[in-house]
């Protein structure tokens, strides 16, 4: 897993936007691996970024539709599993959950295999857990409480106005249901929407 320095060291979203140049091409590559039955509905495509500063001992943690960071005393807690992986497979964020039958095993090692040459070691691509559904109209959406360091998900219509003080970005994808013909092609489904104010990690 990485620890607070490591997340610490992972780029800012618009750093990683702005790195992840000649997306559709990358999307048609790794869109066959993410198609598999075993991935399908379970895992996305994500991009790899820091929302808050971590401090010694720290990891983000979700409980519910907020991530903030959490002091966690040990390494493999029952209730703490890990939500998002770099391209090698290590973990960097993290989602609690209720009970036993919650708890999804990460990918195989031989999927990160796979995936890191699709896209490299260093890529600012990774996967995560699916998002639940959303009904048709609506989209995930992402921001960002400076404040309280808290990353908080909210369920919104897709052609809502954002305003013109907000920068939106791409930060998570998954496979389109596919009808049996054509390649596997991957859809946004999570974008933050990012207001421009002092303190902003962009």
């Amino acid at each position: 897993m990485l620890d607070y320095k490591g997340y610490n060291d992972l780029l800012t979203i618009k750093e990683a936007d702005d790195a992840l140049t000649d997306r559709e091409e990358w999307f048609k590559r790794v869109a066959p691996l993410l198609s598999r039955e075993e991935l399908r509905d379970k895992f996305n495509l994500c991009l790899i970024h820091k929302h808050v500063v971590l401090q010694p001992g720290e990891r983000m943690v979700a409980t519910g539709l907020v991530t903030q960071p959490e002091t966690v005393h040990y390494p493999t807690p029952s209730d703490i599993i890990p939500s998002s992986w770099t391209a090698t497979g290590v973990p960097f964020e993290w989602k609690r959950v209720n009970a036993p039958e919650e708890i999804i095993p990460p990918p195989p090692a031989e999927v990160f295999r796979e995936f890191s040459e699709i896209v490299g070691d260093g890529s600012v691509l990774g996967l995560s857990l699916a998002q639940d559904p959303v009904p048709e109209g609506q989209i995930w959406c992402e921001r960002v409480d400076y404040g309280q360091r808290q990353h908080i998900l909210e369920m919104k219509p897709v052609d809502v106005p954002w305003g013109d003080e907000a920068v939106v970005h791409q930060t998570s994808w998954s496979v389109e249901p596919s009808t049996g013909e054509g390649e596997p092609t991957l859809t946004m489904k999570l974008a933050c929407i990012c207001a421009r104010h002092p303190g902003h990690l962009d």
